[in-house]
């Protein structure tokens, strides 16, 4: 008892005789599952071929193919002119349903109602769960990737401006501390000047006097006589020499005392001098002493005119 032939295998029988007569050398059978397109078996087309047979292994292999997956698979058959031709002449498709794909499947569900269709459902849904996730974790991961390449760039960039900036400081530090040395330098400067100009203005007086009072053993008609610098030095009362002699450096003490001492030899020898003139005077007062022509006597003129030269 032979097969009916269904449409779908009438149709399939009229495709291949018609690229026999138009002169196709074979025929290439494909199939897509899901976004994958995989090559299933390939046939020789040749004039003397039955065309039955060859129509009802193709069917055979799609149905067997088909069945082994899950849900509806689409097959194309494509025929070629020449053996090394990469342009298809003529192409058919079919759809073939896989397991539970029968018409009265509920819902459109490709499992059987039992045991093995419920664990393939579960294991379906299983596996698009464990897709989603896996494919946001891979989202996640990828933004993570991202924004530690940022992060990893912004780190080498703010580096780079730190290097500079400690550069910078590191210039900055060296022209200072060379400031630094070039003010205390001046400083020392000025301060080796103040000191030069202090002692010189301390001794040149006291070197000075000894110098042009060489004639003199205490110096006496030499520098620093004036009369108010002697009346100053002999006002000081001894309290007062006291602190002043404290605070002063070696060399002002030098100075201080050249001077005290030089005045001091003069106060001394003019009362000395004013003493000898009073007893002179004193001794002449007891005697008569003749007048001149005005009628004064010669001590009063010489008493005056020492006066006057005093």
């Amino acid at each position: 008892m032979t097969t009916p032939l269904l449409p779908e295998h009438i149709d399939l029988g009229d495709w291949i005789r018609k690229q026999i007569r138009e002169g196709c050398s074979r025929i290439v059978l494909r199939q897509r599952v899901q976004d994958f397109e995989q090559h299933v078996r390939e046939w020789l087309l040749e004039p003397s071929i039955d065309a039955e047979a060859l129509t009802e292994e193709i069917r055979a292999k799609m149905n067997d193919e088909g069945r082994q997956l899950r849900g509806p698979t689409l097959f194309g058959l494509f025929s070629f002119k020449g053996e090394r031709s990469q342009v298809h002449h003529d192409k058919l498709t079919r759809r073939v349903e896989g397991m539970g794909g029968h018409s009265d499947a509920l819902l459109g569900e490709t499992e059987a109602p039992d045991a093995r269709g419920l664990v393939s459902q579960m294991m379906r849904h299983n596996e698009a769960a464990a897709r989603i996730a896996l494919g946001q974790t891979l989202e996640i991961v990828e933004h993570y990737k991202s924004i530690s390449k940022e992060r990893g760039e912004r780190v080498v960039t703010l580096e780079e401006k730190q290097m500079q900036v400690i550069e910078l400081f590191e210039r900055l530090v060296s022209l200072q501390h060379e400031r630094d040395l070039a003010t205390i330098r001046e400083r020392r400067a000025d301060k080796k000047q103040d000191f030069v100009r202090e002692k010189l203005d301390m001794l040149t007086p006291v070197l000075m006097s000894k110098v042009l009072g060489a004639g003199d053993p205490k110096g006496a008609g030499s520098l620093m006589g004036e009369e108010l610098l002697r009346q100053f030095l002999k006002s000081l009362k001894s309290e007062q020499m006291r602190a002043i002699w404290s605070a002063l450096s070696p060399e002002q003490a030098a100075t201080m005392f050249e001077l005290y001492d030089r005045y001091g030899q003069r106060d001394l020898a003019s009362e000395a001098a004013a003493t000898a003139k009073r007893d002179e005077s004193t001794s002449t007062a007891d005697a008569p002493s003749p007048t001149n022509e005005q009628g004064e006597r010669p001590s009063d003129a010489t008493a005056e005119k020492e006066e006057k030269e005093k």
